[in-house]
């Protein structure tokens, strides 16, 4: 895919957002915008931690067929960002909490706030769980409140880190209301749907949906092979476009930008380390490196199937029948067999020592109910993420 980069200066108040670049890509296909983002007087260090977090090589957020919907939102007038609450929602490092700051920062922009260090308030769901707490604590909840229904734009980012947090999400409830019915602007971002994330209490999961649900996805081919070439060219490193498809073609679809961004960073580092221009085995060793998986033991796999589930990593490798136990037990066999390269006999050894039918029998049977047991593929995905981290 032929393109060509030029560097530009957005028309941006200087005073407001730190300095962007913009790509144009010559691919139709391909979308670009810089990442504008707002002054931020924050409380936290996890909350500065974070934000710094958000901050990569590229200003700009690169975007094909797979991400068309918050490329519009991110692009369109004030109107369309106030249909609120607005919720951000993505797998790890697809670029949630980036946006979520960039439609804070445009909405500031557009409601002449550019320069008020206090018209956006970014908090993680941890944070406002433990602000709630302190607040319960000191029998003072009327400042909390006040200083989330009068903030101008309230970015609440991680909302599936208060699952299961019953009285906050409670509280949550309220002051979102009260953000609807005062016309304040919410953006929230969360890893799946509310109504998909186990603990998520259905009062909590109706008021973010009211407003505008936006899906955000890991970069397609096309856009991870702009993305990629842009990093290169970020590096100063020179890689011809048959090499560039060659990595774009060995790297595995469900990677962030920072994991691409690693992975031209390995290229880099072959290079200078074996003195040589990028060639096919610097290519094969970013690949190599990048996307190859260690495997997860099965101590890992049984703590977090239990940890899930409410159960005890000795329940898992009892000879409970208890149903509950026993759908956890079949599910942490069926990712011991997708996960780890450990035989039938080994995952049955480990499992209160059952013969390598049984747990061919309880994988199989996990399999077909995945298909149609929505809690149990919730279950596998919520399982699949924490191992994932």
């Amino acid at each position: 895919m032929g393109c060509r980069s030029v560097r530009l200066r957005p028309r941006l108040p200087c005073d407001f957002f730190d300095p962007v670049v913009n790509f144009i890509s010559a691919s139709s296909t391909i979308e670009t915008f810089p990442l504008e983002r707002p002054l931020l007087r924050s409380r936290s260090r996890s909350a500065r931690s974070t934000v710094a977090a958000t901050a990569g090589s590229l200003a700009y957020f690169i975007s094909g067929e797979e991400n068309r919907l918050a490329t519009f939102v991110c692009q369109s007038d004030t109107a369309t960002v106030l249909s609120q609450p607005v919720l951000l929602i993505g797998p790890p490092g697809c670029g949630r909490t980036r946006l979520s700051l960039h439609l804070a920062a445009k909405l500031a922009t557009e409601l002449n706030l550019g320069g008020d260090y206090d018209a956006v308030r970014y908090v993680s769901a941890t944070d406002f769980a433990r602000e709630y707490a302190e607040a319960i604590a000191a029998d003072d909840l009327p400042p909390l409140r006040d200083a989330f229904d009068e903030v101008p734009i309230l970015v609440l980012d991680d909302l599936q880190q208060i699952a299961g947090k019953s009285a906050v999400q409670d509280e949550l409830s309220l002051r979102i209301d009260r953000r609807i019915a005062t016309g304040f602007p919410t953006i929230i971002t969360s890893r799946r749907l509310p109504s998909e994330t186990r603990g998520i209490r259905p009062q909590l999961s109706s008021r973010c949906v009211v407003g505008l649900t936006v899906p955000i996805n890991y970069p397609g081919p096309d856009s991870r092979l702009a993305i990629l070439r842009e990093l290169a060219m970020v590096r100063g490193l020179e890689i011809s476009d048959d090499l560039l498809g060659l990595l774009n073609a060995g790297l595995r679809n469900d990677l962030s930008v920072g994991s691409l961004e690693s992975a031209i960073k390995q290229v880099d580092l072959y290079c200078r380390m074996h003195r040589c221009s990028v060639d096919v085995a610097a290519i094969q060793a970013s690949i190599n490196s990048v996307s190859g998986r260690s495997e997860i033991d099965l101590a890992k796999i049984t703590r977090t199937v239990a940890r899930v589930w409410g159960h005890r990593t000795k329940d898992l490798r009892s000879s409970s029948r208890k149903q509950s136990v026993v759908r956890a037990r079949s599910l942490a066999m069926l990712l011991a067999r997708q996960l780890t390269s450990n035989s039938l006999d080994k995952i049955g050894d480990y499992f209160g020592g059952r013969d390598h039918s049984t747990v061919l029998h309880a994988i199989r049977k996990t399999e077909t109910l995945l298909d149609n047991d929505d809690d149990l593929s919730r279950m596998m995905q919520e399982v699949t993420e924490k191992l994932a981290v």
